[in-house]
């Protein structure tokens, strides 16, 4: 027979197993429960510190300043948060307050940011409120930190942008004297061709006439014959390096009939080799700034491949596509602009040639592309918008 204690059937705790809560497992919850609290607010500092990050991200430093300041003065209890800005260069320092002290003569500063940080935060509050420990202390200068670091990633953003403001300032400057300079040349060419036809290739013209009419008049037989005629020769050919040299310098075609008449004028001079010239005579309608720089860019790159290249062929194309810009090609199967002709090419000076195209280019908003041909030899291609003109010829 099984006999069971009394204990038991009393409903008795047996003996040494009485569970006592005042004094076996008290201090294990308090620990744990300080452990919890703890925890919450370590947690709910993360979050405030998050938040305050999350909101400095997503908004302008200016709008997103009284935003935090608020949330610090309640985070801390204060009842004014102010906050000063490092001076930029030339300027007095910015302050930026949240907040209203109520009895000015009883608060004191809860919290000041650390000294030589780049921008100041400090909290007030009365002088009996509740003490800021060193967590809440550190939380509040993290948020310190991140509003410092927000002020200069703002304000180095507004100088790169003032930066590049003043870059581009500088740019256009430029490019208004680049402009300057090339309208001052084009006058100049244009000053220097009327002098020339009007002085030096008259008085070649008079001087060949009156040789060849010297020479029809003295007769076959005279001793000095063959003299004239070797002198009215040479005058002759005087007058067509004249006539040469002032077309190059502005030829009448380009003011008269435009940059595709021009420059068919100007290939129809050139002997020695097969000159293909697919030029779209709509090019004649375009801004005079627009005809005057392809002309020059075309002018220059047949004048290298003439001198330089050694080319058979020459194939020269102006036209418009349908987005509205200007199109040049200037295209020849000779020796090419390798790396191995480079010095050359830049004691000829036709360096300064491409860097001129360049610059005449640039002040349409166009650019040119130099590279080698389909089927070697060069190839030289300028586009540029035609929807203003840049220069006035």
């Amino acid at each position: 027979m099984t006999i069971v204690p009394a204990s038991f059937i009393s409903g008795a705790a047996p003996l040494g197993l009485e569970h006592n809560t005042d004094t076996a497992h008290s201090p294990d919850v308090a620990e744990m429960r300080a452990l919890y609290r703890a925890a919450e607010a370590r947690a709910a500092r993360l979050r405030f510190i998050i938040e305050v990050r999350n909101l400095l991200d997503a908004q302008p430093f200016e709008t997103a300043a009284p935003e935090v300041l608020s949330r610090l003065a309640d985070f801390a209890g204060a009842m004014q948060a102010r906050l000063v800005f490092p001076p930029l260069q030339g300027e007095l320092p910015v302050q930026l307050a949240v907040g209203q002290s109520r009895s000015p003569e009883g608060d004191s500063i809860l919290f000041a940011s650390e000294d030589g940080a780049d921008l100041h935060l400090t909290l007030v509050g009365p002088s009996r409120g509740r003490a800021i420990d060193a967590d809440d202390r550190q939380t509040l200068e993290v948020v310190a930190g991140q509003l410092a670091d927000a002020c200069n990633l703002e304000r180095q953003a507004a100088e790169k942008q003032a930066l590049l403001g003043d870059l581009e300032r500088q740019r256009s400057e430029l490019a208004a004297l680049v402009a300057q300079l090339i309208q001052a040349q084009e006058q100049e060419r244009q000053r220097v061709a009327l002098d020339l036809h009007d002085g030096s290739a008259q008085l070649a013209a008079g001087l060949s006439y009156r040789l060849q009419d010297l020479a029809a008049r003295i007769g076959e037989a005279h001793a000095l014959k063959p003299e004239i005629d070797h002198l009215a020769a040479l005058a002759r050919h005087s007058v067509a390096d004249l006539r040469a040299a002032i077309a190059d310098l502005r030829p009448p075609e380009l003011d008269d009939l435009g940059v595709a008449a021009a420059l068919r004028t100007r290939l129809d001079a050139i002997d020695g080799m097969e000159v293909i010239a697919d030029l779209d005579a709509g090019a004649d309608r375009w801004p005079a700034s627009t005809g005057i720089i392809f002309y020059r860019v075309a002018q220059e790159a047949i004048t290298n491949v003439i001198k330089h290249a050694g080319a058979r062929r020459l194939i020269v194309r102006l036209f418009e596509d349908n987005a509205g810009e200007a199109h040049l090609e200037v295209i020849d199967d000779g020796k090419g602009i390798g790396e191995a002709r480079q010095p050359q090419i830049q004691q000829r000076g036709t360096r300064l040639g491409i860097v001129g195209m360049r610059e005449r280019l640039a002040l349409l908003g166009g650019r040119i592309e130099i590279g080698t041909g389909a089927s070697g030899g060069t190839c030289v291609r300028a586009v540029a918008p035609l929807q203003q003109e840049t220069i006035s010829a």
